[in-house]
């Protein structure tokens, strides 16, 4: 309870009590009320980086869960040497964030990148582009190199769904003459889509969090093409020295992941309400 207080409620409180004051983190503040967060709620540019977080929420959420459960059902299947696959498919996740980023700035460099010098290699040197200092391929650029990172957390977790499966299901699926994307998309998943619904409402809150890799890719840049919620509300807070401000933004944002995160518990009541109607009916 001494640590909850210390490191979670007590700088939440202290939060709120400066996002009514004008400060700056130098000198005095004055209250200013509800001010702030009026601004908030009329800034263009704080509404234009929930909207990259969208898309950049989207390109992750959809790659990630796709690719994992795909990388998931390999696994599954007990391949060959699935076990060291297993801890190979881990790497990107538990790769320190600052290693990844200056990783895929090295691959992605416009001139001796890895993948520009391989499009160069294959007479495709056309498609060869910044990818993090074009102002238009910078938010795919960083959405991919986090759909790389957060793969491996939605396969870890399908997965663990996937082994739940009871293994009768699948052997009358194997002597009714089922292929594998037959047991993928007609029993697997079905099975298991409760997880993948979690999983992508966690993957969700986890977007909107998202600050470090980002940071370490392009800083927000070019322009602000990758400046992301959480992102802005660093530039506001450390950079403009608008510290009260920047607290509001926060806080506007953490109300809107808590109203998100409310998301799973209602599906699972109604998922609870329906299995309760089905066995009634048995």
């Amino acid at each position: 309870m001494v640590l909850l207080v210390l490191f979670l409620i007590w700088p939440i409180v202290t939060s709120v009590r400066y996002s009514f004051t004008s400060a700056s983190g130098f000198g005095d503040m004055e209250f200013v009320g509800g001010a702030n967060y009026a601004r908030a709620l009329s800034d263009g540019d704080f509404w234009a980086s929930v909207g990259r977080n969208v898309i950049f929420g989207v390109i992750v959420l959809v790659s990630s869960v796709a690719i994992g459960f795909m990388a998931a059902y390999l696994l599954f299947l007990r391949v060959r040497g699935w076990r060291h696959l297993q801890l190979i498919l881990m790497i990107p996740y538990i790769m320190p964030v600052v290693v990844t980023g200056l990783l895929w700035r090295f691959i992605l460099e416009p001139q001796a990148g890895l993948v520009n010098t391989a499009l160069r290699n294959i007479g495709l040197g056309f498609l060869a582009g910044p990818w993090l200092s074009g102002q238009s391929t910078a938010l795919g650029s960083v959405s991919i190199v986090q759909a790389w990172v957060t793969i491996p957390l939605a396969m870890l977790l399908i997965f663990g769904a996937m082994i739940s499966i009871p293994g009768e299901v699948i052997e009358a699926a194997d002597l009714d003459g089922a292929g594998h994307l037959t047991k993928m998309v007609r029993i697997v998943f079905p099975m298991i889509r409760p997880t993948v619904i979690l999983v992508s409402l966690l993957i969700t809150l986890q977007l909107f969090r998202s600050f470090d890799l980002v940071y370490v890719l392009t800083q927000g840049g070019p322009i602000g093409s990758t400046t992301i919620a959480t992102l802005y509300v660093f530039v506001q807070g450390f950079l403009n020295n608008e510290y009260g401000y920047a607290n509001a933004v926060g806080i506007v944002l953490g109300l809107m992941l808590v109203v998100l995160a409310f998301i799973p518990r209602i599906y699972a009541r109604r998922a609870n309400k329906r299995q309760a109607g089905l066995e009634l009916n048995d």
